[in-house]
C-alpha cells in the first residue's frame, strides 16, 4: 500500500513547548479538527491518552481521549479513529466493551485501538496507578491486550495472568471488524509485543537510515517468529510553506519561543528507560514526540522528497502535528498530500 496519512489529536493544547502556545483546546474543537482532517482525506486521527497534560506540565488542563473518541467517530465518516489506553486507569474489559460500542455503534467500523506502556510516574500515580518498572510495564501491556483480544473475539472468555483474571468474560457486542492495535514504542519488548500481537508499531520520528533497520527488525520479527505481517506508523512535525526559506525561518521562531522551564521540566521527568526519550536536547523536546526529527520542514518538494525515503523504508503510515493543528493540517494537505498522492498515482 502506499505511505498513508494521520493527525495527532492536540489534547494537551498546542504540541511545541513554547512560551505562547495553542491551549484549552475542549472536545469540541477536537471534534471540529478530526471532521476538518475526515474532509480533506486523511485517514488516521489519532487520540493520546493522558490525565495529566504531558506538553505543558500538569498545570494545564488535558482533553479526555476517549470522549473525544466517541464524539469524533460518531461525526465523521470515512476517517480511522485510533484511541491510546494507558493499562492501570482503565480495565482491560471496560475498554473491550467501550471499543466495542464505539466500532459497532458510532465509527461503523473504523475504530482502532493503541495500546501504550507510559513514562510518566507523576500521571500514573496521581491517578491512582502503581509505578512499574519499565519491563513490567510492558509485560502488564502484554496482558492487557490478550484480555482485550479475547473478549473481542472469544465467548465465555478465561483468563489467568499476573496482573489480569477473568473469569467467564462476556461481550455479547462483539467489535465487527475487529480493531487494528497500534503498539506505541522502540524498546525490544515494544518490538516484540507488537510483532507478536499488534497491527502496527507506532514509533517516534528520526532519521530515514536509523528508522530503516528499526522498521525491517519488527516487519522481519512478525513474519519470521509470529508467522504474521505488521505495519510502521511514525509520528512526526512539519512545518510546510511556499519556499524552505519561509519554513526555516518559522521553525527558527519556534525555537526563540521555547519554554525551557518546561523543556527542563520534562526532561527530568522522562523515565531513562524509554528508549525513544534518550533524545534530549531541545531540537526534539520542544516537540513532545521528537517530530522535528523527522525534518519535515521545507517546500513542498523538499518534504515530498522526504516521504519518499520513508516510504521506501518501509514506514506505512504518518501520524502528523503541526505548530497549529487545524491551519496546518489544511495546508499540509493541499501543498504536500494532495501532490504526494496525485503523483503516486501517475507512477502506479
Amino acid at each position: 500500500m502506499p505511505l498513508q496519512f494521520g493527525i495527532w489529536s492536540p489534547v494537551c493544547g498546542g504540541w511545541l513547548r513554547t512560551v505562547d502556545h495553542e491551549a484549552n483546546l475542549s472536545p469540541q474543537d477536537l471534534v471540529k479538527l478530526a471532521v476538518a482532517a475526515d474532509e480533506l482525506g486523511y485517514e488516521f486521527y489519532y487520540i493520546p491518552e493522558h490525565y495529566l497534560n504531558a506538553v505543558h506540565g500538569p498545570s494545564y488542563d488535558v482533553a479526555d481521549a476517549w470522549i473525544t473518541a466517541a464524539l469524533a467517530s460518531l461525526n465523521t465518516k470515512k476517517i480511522k479513529i485510533v484511541a491510546a489506553i494507558q493499562p492501570g486507569f482503565k480495565l482491560p474489559a471496560v475498554i473491550a466493551k467501550l471499543s466495542a460500542n464505539i466500532q459497532n455503534r458510532l465509527s461503523n467500523g473504523r475504530f482502532a485501538l493503541s495500546g501504550i506502556a507510559g513514562w510518566w510516574k507523576l500521571e500514573v500515580e496521581s491517578y491512582g496507578d502503581i509505578w512499574l518498572p519499565h519491563s513490567e510495564r510492558y509485560a502488564r501491556l502484554a496482558e492487557y491486550i490478550d484480555v482485550i483480544k479475547g473478549l473481542w473475539t472469544v465467548d465465555d472468555f478465561n483468563y489467568q495472568g499476573k496482573y489480569y483474571t477473568i473469569q467467564n468474560g462476556i461481550l455479547t457486542d462483539k467489535p465487527t471488524p475487529t480493531p487494528p492495535i497500534f503498539i506505541a514504542g522502540e524498546s525490544e519488548r515494544a518490538i516484540n509485543l507488537a510483532a507478536s500481537q499488534g497491527d502496527y508499531l507506532f514509533i517516534n520520528a528520526d532519521a530515514p537510515e536509523k528508522t530503516a533497520a528499526l522498521v525491517e527488525k519488527v516487519k522481519r520479527l512478525a513474519s519470521d517468529r509470529y508467522q504474521r505481517q505488521i505495519k510502521v506508523a511514525m509520528s512526526a512535525f512539519a512545518i510546510v510553506r511556499e519556499n524552505a526559506a519561509e519554513a526555516e525561518a518559522r521553525l527558527e521562531a519556534i525555537y526563540r519561543a521555547a519554554d525551557w522551564e518546561q523543556i527542563k521540566y520534562f526532561q527530568a521527568q522522562i523515565d531513562p528507560n524509554v528508549v525513544a526519550h534518550n533524545k534530549l536536547d531541545i531540537s526534539q523536546t520542544i516537540e513532545a514526540n521528537l517530530g522535528l526529527s523527522a525534518q519535515l520542514v521545507g517546500d513542498r518538494a523538499t518534504i515530498i522528497q522526504r516521504l519518499r525515503e520513508y516510504e521506501a523504508i518501509g514506514v506505512d503510515l504518518i501520524i502528523l502535528k503541526f505548530e497549529s493543528m487545524l491551519s496546518d493540517t489544511i495546508r499540509f494537505h493541499q501543498l504536500v498530500i494532495s501532490e504526494y498522492t496525485q503523483m503516486k498515482a501517475i507512477y502506479e
